[in-house]
């Protein structure tokens, strides 16, 4: 699995969902599985209050789940030309269309929403890496929430949207959500005799390897988990056990382990500190240092000088 936000020749998210619909759109990721689009989220968002009823989209082997971001007045849905509901959509809730049953939509008031395409093949080796076996379509109870798919998309959206985005945590994120999808919505059963243990130990220190050279790059867990002949969520599963981290909370460890290093030259500007160290800019940089260091960059490096006075070292120039 690799993390793309290019949209691919086919496939119903991204500006084609937004043209079908006709509303504004954002492709917040796209997430690969296999060298094909796994999973992808776009934001629609639309003021004007009546829009006609859509046409049934390109058939395809897909599923489209919206999640209202906001409560909508009113939301209508065919399935192969028969309606299936109508009514309010209120915030939260999960609307589940497979994209083979000709599908067809009529949206009523001010839209906010999240759009996650997810292809059958990709749910179904999500499935199979958790060593289980799913419905053969997706389903949602009517007008029911999803408080889990709430925080795992407000999770999506601050990770797409911050800057110098950390493309570890969103490919997490990622595999969170199509599991969760297999689990919530297609009832997915685990072998339990399917265990994921420990890395080997050159899989560990490949992966760390990986992660020191790549340091400030846009390393993705596809990418660390081919280093390790594993996939991405057997990898991730296995890197938690053996460091008792994940992948990309260890990766920011490292980050902020060398910026230490760079804050020792008090000559280097805080804000080329964090360039170096993969920070999308110096506010992402001391929120993260902040979080893991228990105080500002700044900060540290005063204490650090006071420190090497106090024990009679030379005042940096």
């Amino acid at each position: 699995m690799e993390l793309s936000t290019a949209q691919d020749s086919k496939g119903f998210y991204g500006q084609r969902i937004a043209n079908h619909f006709g509303m504004e759109a954002g492709l917040l990721s796209g997430f690969r599985v296999d060298g094909q689009i796994g999973l992808a989220a776009t934001r629609l968002s639309c003021g004007r209050r009546f829009r006609e009823r859509t046409g049934p989209p390109p058939e395809e082997s897909a599923f489209s789940i919206l999640y209202q971001i906001e409560d909508l007045d009113d939301h209508a849905c065919w399935r192969g030309g028969e309606r299936q509901r109508s009514g309010a959509f209120l915030a939260r809730s999960v609307n589940i269309v497979d994209l083979r049953e000709d599908p067809q939509w009529q949206f009523k008031g001010r839209f906010e929403a999240l759009q996650f395409y997810v292809p059958s093949d990709a749910v179904a080796t999500i499935a199979a890496q958790h060593g289980g076996r799913i419905a053969s379509s997706l389903r949602w109870e009517k007008d029911a929430r999803d408080e889990v798919l709430w925080g795992l998309s407000h999770a999506l959206l601050h990770a797409s949207l911050s800057p110098g985005a950390n493309q570890l945590l969103i490919d997490q994120i990622a595999i969170s959500l199509l599991t969760h999808f297999a689990q919530a919505y297609g009832g997915l059963e685990t072998d339990p005799s399917a265990r994921f243990g420990q890395l080997a130990a050159w899989q560990l220190r490949r992966a760390r390897e990986i992660m020191t050279m790549r340091l400030a790059s846009d390393l993705t867990i596809a990418q660390v988990a081919s280093e390790c002949r594993l996939t991405p969520s057997h990898f991730a599963r296995a890197f938690r056990r053996s460091t008792g981290v994940a992948p990309q909370r260890y990766l920011m460890q490292l980050r902020i382990a060398e910026a230490k290093k760079h804050l020792s030259q008090q000559h280097l500007p805080l804000s080329d500190i964090a360039l170096m160290c993969g920070f999308g800019d110096q506010s992402h940089f001391t929120r993260v240092f902040r979080q893991l260091a228990g105080t500002s960059p700044g900060a540290w490096r005063r204490n650090q000088r006071e420190l090497r006075i106090g024990e009679g070292g030379n005042t940096p120039s």
